[in-house]
């Protein structure tokens, strides 16, 4: 669920929320590629692994939207403390 609070903090928890998601799948789905080559599987291991990469792939995109939506509210609170002092 996306928090539609325009709260500069709000905003930097979402994104930092959406970097411990992303980092956490991306974990998993490596978890994933190397017991698709350590187990003895019934189908091709090609199979096995093209989706744990797509998802590595996606979930990088994602961490890396997350770490630009943290690099603005950062920016956004720079400039709100400058502006407060």
């Amino acid at each position: 669920m996306i928090n539609t609070n325009p709260n500069v903090g709000s905003v930097l928890q979402q994104g930092l929320t959406g970097l411990h998601n992303s980092s956490r799948s991306i974990q998993e789905s490596a978890n994933e590629l190397v017991r698709s080559g350590t187990v003895e599987r019934t189908t091709a291991v090609a199979t096995d692994i093209v989706e744990p990469l797509i998802n590595i792939q996606k979930q990088q995109n994602l961490f890396d939207a997350s770490a630009n939506v943290v690099k603005v509210a950062d920016e956004a609170l720079g400039a709100l403390i400058d502006i407060k002092a």
